[in-house]
């Protein structure tokens, strides 16, 4: 279907316009998986909101869940999934994940990806939290940086780079019809076929985070404004081990160490998680991130590791403990939760598409329901790989039904960068509303501070929705309002006044 020309109006010719038959909103792992399953000699423009390598993908440290290995099966890997998610996944989501991750692995492997092996060449496995059976896929603490080195240098002829911000979808009769986007320099009209939102999550929205300052929402707040359904967003994941330094991101002491031995202690040397859980250390996240909070100050404790193994295996925490100050090898180093994972977003079919028509989205930013209330360790990069490749599939397929032509009207929309006071004044009420433990007052306190700089920001924006402080603070009230609704404690999802699950809860999405 031919795209009609822009109008000749004083704002449409002062923006630049890509006709493209896909777009695609993020270059990590998840852009560029479905980049590399999209046919060759399709056309495709991706927006990246920075300079390559600054997003949180390259972060990911400890693998990718995958029944690969002697023993394991998808069903087992199922089953710890339906397990972890505490009664709101999605099993059709999880099965397909299970069943397809290790066609994925493979395709990883072909596109050059150099997962550790053992000695016999077989992949090597680590066991994190939730895995009845080590499980992940990885190469050394440093997996997400691997993954997308690899398919960065696959991809790299197969799209047309547009280093932009996206700041809204651009929309006709209610169907997605491109992305107008903006950089320093430029308005930016990127018109497309189909569009996949696929740049991350909201972590960089928290005081203590280990996502990389880009993990603003962006998709959260586009996605909600075309009108896509937004469903668990009162489930944020918060990693339990994470070096508790004044630093962001703060560095994350990947989960595989307590899967190789690290413990968990207090200040007086006591293992706290022994009588929390059948699993001790290697309980679900949340678990070890309520022992944390109850033993005050806590300590990993990896010397049981050993120091060769530390050095061989773990080369970045090792590091990164060592510029902070601490020797991981020789000393039990301070730990705290940090918000990780985005378990919320723009609800997805198990091909991709959200409700709005041509527009899909996968990765941090979709939620399929694969995780219910709890990510299972592992399952982020294998949801974001199964997905991303289901949606391209779709994309490649989809052909927008026949309707009116659309209107290229340029929104009131520009850089507008975020200055660092409202920045500071939103993670701190993000962090009040939405943090590891919730009750109704936080929550209200933390949207009413967000209201009043919603306030603050469209009278010094002119009512910019495509300004940074606007979308920052939209995916903000979204996850501070999930948080005020679900009246229980599930999964990630803790609140102080209602601390016990509610069986009329069992099963129930909260939309947004």
């Amino acid at each position: 279907m031919p795209l009609p020309p822009t109008p000749p109006s004083r704002s449409a010719q002062m923006a630049r316009t890509l006709d493209t038959e896909i777009c695609i909103v993020g270059a990590g792992i998840a852009g560029l998986f479905a980049v590399l399953t999209l046919p060759e000699g399709t056309d495709v423009v991706v927006l990246d909101k920075g300079y390559e390598g600054i997003g949180s993908s390259p972060l990911a440290q400890g693998g990718m869940a995958a029944a690969v290995g002697p023993g394991d099966s998808w069903q087992s890997h199922l089953d710890d999934t339906l397990q972890a998610g505490a009664g709101l996944v999605d099993r059709r989501s999880a099965e397909v994940v299970c069943r397809e991750v290790p066609d994925r692995i493979r395709d990883l492997v072909d596109y050059g990806c150099g997962f550790d092996r053992n000695p016999d060449g077989s992949l090597n496995l680590a066991r994190e939290g939730g895995q009845s059976v080590p499980r992940s896929v990885h190469r050394m603490d440093a997996t997400g940086a691997e993954v997308v080195r690899a398919l960065r240098a696959a991809a790299d002829s197969r799209f047309r780079r547009a280093e932009a911000r996206a700041t809204s979808l651009a929309l006709s009769d209610g169907r997605c019809t491109g992305v107008w986007a903006a950089s320093d320099e430029e308005l930016l009209l990127v018109r497309a076929r189909a569009t996949l939102l696929a740049s991350g999550g909201a972590g960089a929205l928290f005081a203590f985070t280990t996502n990389a300052p880009a993990s603003t929402g962006d998709a959260l707040a586009l996605a909600h404004r075309a009108g896509a359904r937004m469903i668990d967003l009162e489930f944020v994941q918060f990693h339990p081990t994470v070096l508790k330094v004044e630093s962001s991101p703060m560095p994350l002491l990947t989960e595989a160490l307590r899967g190789a031995g690290a413990l968990l202690v207090d200040a007086s040397g006591r293992r706290f998680m022994l009588g929390a859980h059948p699993d001790a250390e290697l309980a679900p996240r949340h678990v070890v991130t309520a022992g944390i909070m109850r033993a005050g100050d806590a300590f990993l404790d990896a010397r049981p590791v050993g120091h060769d193994r530390l050095e061989s295996e773990f080369p970045t925490v090792t590091a990164s403990c060592l510029e902070h100050g601490f020797d991981i090898t020789r000393e039990p180093v301070p730990v705290t939760p940090a918000a990780h994972y985005m378990i919320g977003g723009a609800g997805t079919r198990l091909d991709g598409s959200t409700s709005v028509p041509g527009l899909f989205a996968a990765g941090e930013c979709a939620t399929t329901g694969m995780h219910g209330a709890n990510r299972l360790a592992g399952n982020s990069l294998a949801e974001a790989v199964v997905f991303a490749r289901r949606a391209a599939l779709a994309m490649t397929a989809y052909r927008p039904t026949a309707g009116s032509d659309p209107e290229w009207e340029t929104p009131p929309a520009g850089p507008a960068p975020i200055d660092e006071r409202m920045r500071a004044e939103i993670v701190a009420a993000v962090s009040m509303g939405a943090g590891p433990v919730r009750d109704a007052a936080s929550c209200a306190a933390g949207l009413t501070r967000l209201e009043g700089l919603t306030a603050e920001a469209q009278g010094r924006d002119g009512g910019d929705a495509g300004s940074e402080a606007s979308a920052m603070l939209a995916s903000g009230k979204l996850l501070v309002r999930g948080a005020l609704a679900r009246e229980e404690s599930r999964g990630v999802h803790v609140r102080s006044d209602f601390p016990a699950p509610r069986l009329s809860y069992e099963g129930i999405r909260l939309d947004l």
